[in-house]
């Protein structure tokens, strides 16, 4: 049985705020001229959209995969960062709107699983589809539904690790018998020595290249891979600085890595693969038979590959 990713679909907030604007208004720490010289020339900002975004992309898939609500066999609902939605309630009650049962409600899930998923930064929609892709081989249903989406509380910084950030949702259908984007393998190393992120943040930074470029080449080996074979590496939206270097180590050609929507999105926590493959689509940068390899780095923390094969 092929399993892959049959639809994807990202929305992005309306309000776009260049790397001046957002140092004039004191949400970056960094000049605006060094995050340029990173990559980055604006972001998007959420003014408390996040649900809307999130249905939106969700109703995208369903509608382009033609799928019946009844043929979902999970909504998997990702968010990076610990919710800000719930402070100090009057009812404790409020503690347990589940934002995932909110999706399925109004997407007319009525036979779906909706599970909360978090706490694996932006690793954590590599993680779900690993997560569909396992529950797919025993369920009678189709598909399962994996969204992901983060917004940063208003006011706080748009920078972390030199990398501008961004409010974005995403949704994707992983498939049976997918028309492409097959899933080739998936491979996460976890370093739980590294969990507490604001304490080891110097040693994360020193760290992350090492481990990145073993985890890629270990992950080639296990999917009986060379790096030849890859026609695209698909980038979280980090510095393209960091890319750079990360690209010298493999050997790999910087120009197969997607950094296109670095300057136009930066970073958006768990939703970067998805935007820049639509993208790819849109673009006609995708060819059938084409290899994919998708890597991420999350906090907690954990290096993931994904490879497809378009």
């Amino acid at each position: 049985m092929a399993i892959g990713i049959g639809q994807l679909a990202y929305e992005l907030p309306q309000t776009r705020c260049t790397v001046d604007e957002l140092r004039r208004a004191g949400l970056v720490r960094s000049d605006a001229d060094v995050l340029r010289e990173f990559g980055f020339e604006s972001v998007y900002i959420d003014h408390d959209q996040q649900h809307g975004l999130r249905l939106a992309a969700c109703r995208r898939v369903l509608e382009a995969g033609d799928v019946d609500p009844d043929d979902v066999e999970a909504l998997l609902v990702y968010q990076g960062m610990q919710s800000s939605e719930v402070r100090e309630p009057e009812d404790v009650l409020e503690f347990f709107r589940y934002p995932a049962a909110r999706l399925r409600a109004e997407l007319g899930l009525a036979t779906a699983s909706a599970l909360g998923m978090s706490q694996q930064g932006c690793s954590g929609l590599l993680t779900s589809i690993e997560l569909a892709a396992r529950l797919l081989p025993s369920s009678p249903r189709r598909a399962v539904l994996c969204v992901a989406g983060d917004s940063l509380p208003p006011q706080s910084t748009r920078e972390i690790m030199f990398n501008a950030m961004s409010d974005a949702a995403a949704a994707l259908l992983v498939e049976k018998d997918a028309a492409c984007n097959r899933i080739v393998h998936v491979m996460q190393r976890v370093h739980p020595y590294y969990w507490d992120s604001p304490m080891r943040q110097d040693e994360l930074m020193a760290s992350y290249f090492p481990i990145a470029q073993r985890t890629i080449l270990e992950c080639m080996d296990e999917a009986g891979l060379a790096l030849s074979d890859i026609r695209w590496l698909v980038p979280h939206n980090v510095s393209r600085r960091s890319w750079e270097i990360l690209a010298r180590l493999l050997a790999f050609p910087e120009d197969r890595i997607w950094t296109k929507n670095i300057p136009r999105v930066g970073h958006t926590i768990s939703c970067d693969h998805v935007v820049n493959l639509v993208d790819m689509a849109a673009e006609g940068a995708l060819r059938p038979g084409d290899k994919l390899l998708l890597f991420t780095f999350g906090f907690g923390a954990s290096w993931s590959c994904l490879v497809l094969e378009h």
